[in-house]
Formats: structure tokens, C-alpha cells, sequence
């Protein structure tokens, strides 16, 4: 089983914490591990946008950074400075891990200014050594990630099953390692939270023992993005899981667009249910498992001819995504549910970048009146928003919350 610890969802209220605690663990913290890289490196927006002098020049390793401070000729971005007092406001313990003694931890940052700050410093010099750190301190309900470049505790909090965001110089080749990437100062305060929100519910589906997690919202609402997300850190945990794709199973556009109403047509028979329950739902769950091969069709020939390979045990959770799917005759194969909200203008706009390059301006148009009408009529007919396990606004992509 994958080692899974509870944590407090981003949510907006206290009682919203209390009862999420109430329903899914105990009071655990959200705790947030830097190194100390994280504090001396000046991004490229950052060298950017200030005026800075000599002194902030990025620093080149650990070593320069703690000599650098110790001369006392370092200089911090005000940006890392405005995120450890947004994160502290919003109640996460802030730490820091790193190979230097505790002394020459808290010395580097005592003279940063920024001792207020953190909880805790972790030294350990081997890998070994600071993952056992790691459990040492570890609540069964805390919520644990790391920020950082550096390797050895990179390898550590992975042994752990700790997400990794990197921020520094050497990001580009720590990266392949890690759950995500910030390349400026703010941005490492949307990575935590989205890694938080992936955490939330990655722990809903193993705690309810799902075999099929739902990721529903209108085209552009940002669900395969979220997909991805949810499978970097099941594998993280040890989470077996595969995706599924509604779009691998349009109908024939004649099909879809059958009718004197195209909104109604693409509404009820844009997508081939019974392929995808016949050939993928049903053996999945009658089994327990699926081990074959779905030819799917394409509608540019009018084939099934696209392959699609299916490989999952009885321990793992499949992953559908798609939209419009919250009613029959899909509704009852969903044990976790999550619905992705995306204002229309901002759906349009998203629409406009990936397709008018390639299909053009017409595709925007058919978007606007196929794509958004049908989804307003299956949120009026079916609510999504009712009975979802997550609902998820992600409108700014950057920072994508839950709603109540």
C-alpha cells in the first residue's frame, strides 16, 4: 500500500479545515522543507524586473551561498521574502534541510533576517541520514514537500515518497527527478499549493478504495493537465494507475452533428458510450483488472484504427477523464469524482491558442457555439457542481482552488 499522510486542503474557511479533518484525518500540518539555495538565487525574471547590484548575483553552489552570507555580501530576492510571509499567513511550517550543521543553518539564517520564519532546521549529509530525518519527523497527518535543487535531499524525500519542487540555478538538471518546477519566487508558492490540491485528492480516492477517478470539465478546462499531475504523484506514492480519455472515443462527426439542433447533436451523441463501457468499464470492473488492446476511431479516415493499449491490476486506480460525463449511462462507474470549472472567456481564450494555429479562426467559432452550449445544458440539466467529491475552479491555471 502507498504511504499516504492527510493533510489540510486549501480550503477557505476554518470550518471547511475542521470538518475535513473530521471526515478524512487528524490535525496535521502542512510543512514545506527549503534548502538553502532557494534563498541566495536571483531568477532570470527576478534579475529582470529590480535593479540589483553586485551583491545579488546568483550564487553557484551551497558552498558559495554559505560563504556568501557569512561575509555577510548576500543579497535575497524580495520576492522569496513575500512568499515565506504568504505561506506563514496561511499556516504552513516553514523549514529548512540542508547538508550544513544546525549552527551554520540558523547563523545563515539569522543573518538573512528571515529566523522568524521557519520551525525547524534539519542538517544530515547523506541521503540515508535525511530521509530518516524525514520520517523522524513526519506526523501520520502531515502533508510534506520539498523546494530545492539539491540532489542528495531530492533523492532523500522521493525515498520518502515526498514531492519535490525545484528552484535554483541547477533546476534544469534536478528537474527529471522532481513532481514540478518554479522558475521565479511566486511561482513556488502556486506549485505548493497545486501539489496540496493533487495530494487532496489522490488521498480521497485511496482512502475510498476507488477503482475509477473522474476528471470531468469543458474542453481547455485544464483536466489532462490535472491528469498528469495526479499520476506523477501516484507513481510518487507507489500508486498503480492508468488514464482513460473520453476523446479516444468520439462518434463519426455524421453522428455527432446528426439533428436540426448541432448543440443537442454533439449533446447526446458526440461521444460512443457503450465502445468505451463494452470495451474498457465493464471488463475493468468485472475482472478487476484490464490487460487489451481498444481500436478507437479516427475520424479523419473514419477508422477504428487509432490503438490504444489498457494495462492495469486490481491494485490500481484508473484514471477517465472527459467532458459531460456526470450522467448517464456513465454516472454510476465513478467511485471519485472531480469537476473542473473554467470561465467561458478564459476557455476561449486557451481554445484560440492551441487550435486557431492549426485548424484556424473557424475553430474558435465552433467552439463558441457547439462546445459552451452543451455544456451549459449539461451543467442545467445534470448540476456537476452537486455530490462531486472535489470542484475545482481553474479559471487561472497558476492557482486553481477548491469550491465549496
Amino acid at each position: 500500500m502507498p504511504l499516504l499522510f492527510d493533510s489540510l486542503c486549501n480550503l477557505k474557511s476554518i470550518c471547511d479545515i475542521i470538518l475535513w479533518n473530521m471526515l478524512f484525518g487528524g490535525f496535521g500540518m502542512n510543512r514545506v522543507f527549503f534548502d538553502l539555495g532557494v534563498f541566495l538565487y536571483w531568477s532570470a525574471d527576478s534579475m529582470a524586473s529590480k535593479s540589483v547590484t553586485s551583491k545579488g548575483s546568483v550564487i553557484v553552489s551551497n558552498k558559495d551561498a554559505l560563504k556568501a552570507i557569512m561575509e555577510e555580501n548576500a543579497v535575497m530576492d524580495p520576492d522569496i521574502l513575500d512568499v515565506l510571509k504568504s505561506l506563514r499567513k496561511e499556516g504552513f511550517s516553514l523549514n529548512i534541510c540542508d547538508s550544513f550543521s544546525q549552527a551554520e543553518i540558523w547563523e545563515c539564517v539569522e543573518k538573512l533576517g528571515i529566523d522568524k520564519y521557519f520551525d525547524e532546521y534539519v542538517s544530515a549529509t547523506t541521503e540515508e541520514a535525511m530521509a530518516s530525518a524525514f520520517a523522524e519527523k513526519r506526523g501520520k497527518d502531515d502533508f510534506f514537500l520539498f523546494v530545492g535543487t539539491n540532489e542528495m535531499i531530492i533523492r532523500a524525500a522521493t525515498k520518502m515518497q515526498i514531492p519535490s519542487i525545484c528552484y535554483g540555478k541547477d533546476w534544469m538538471s534536478v528537474y527529471p527527478m522532481t513532481f514540478s518546477k518554479a522558475l521565479y519566487p511566486i511561482e513556488i508558492e502556486d506549485q505548493i499549493r497545486i501539489t496540496l490540491l493533487v495530494h487532496s485528492i489522490v488521498k480521497k480516492a485511496i482512502l475510498k478504495k476507488s477503482k475509477i477517478l473522474g476528471i470531468d470539465g469543458i474542453m481547455y478546462a485544464g483536466k489532462k493537465t490535472l491528469a498528469d499531475r495526479i499520476t506523477r504523484y501516484m507513481d510518487l506514492i507507489g500508486q498503480e494507475n492508468m488514464i482513460v480519455d473520453l476523446e479516444d472515443y468520439h462518434r463519426a462527426v455524421e453522428e455527432s452533428y446528426k439533428g436540426e439542433d448541432p448543440v443537442e447533436a454533439y449533446y447526446f451523441n458526440g461521444f460512443n458510450y457503450e465502445k468505451l463501457m463494452e470495451d474498457v468499464l465493464d471488463p475493468y470492473l468485472k475482472e478487476g483488472k484490464l490487460d487489451r488492446t481498444v481500436y478507437c476511431l479516427d475520424s479523419y479516415n473514419d477508422a477504428f484504427v487509432n490503438e490504444r493499449y489498457y494495462k492495469i491490476s486490481e491494485n490500481g486506480i484508473m484514471i477517465l477523464l472527459g467532458t459531460m460525463m456526470y450522467r448517464e449511462p456513465l454516472l454510476k462507474y465513478f467511485d471519485t469524482t472531480v469537476y473542473l470549472r473554467v470561465d467561458d472567456k478564459e476557455a476561449e481564450h486557451r481554445a484560440s491558442l492551441m487550435d486557431v494555429p492549426v485548424y484556424g479562426l473557424a475553430s474558435i467559432d465552433d467552439f463558441k457555439k457547439k462546445d459552451i452550449p452543451a455544456e451549459k445544458m449539461y451543467v442545467a440539466r445534470h448540476d456537476p457542481f452537486r455530490n462531486r467529491d472535489f470542484v475545482i475552479d481553474n479559471s487561472n491555471y497558476h492557482r486553481p482552488f477548491f469550491i465549496d
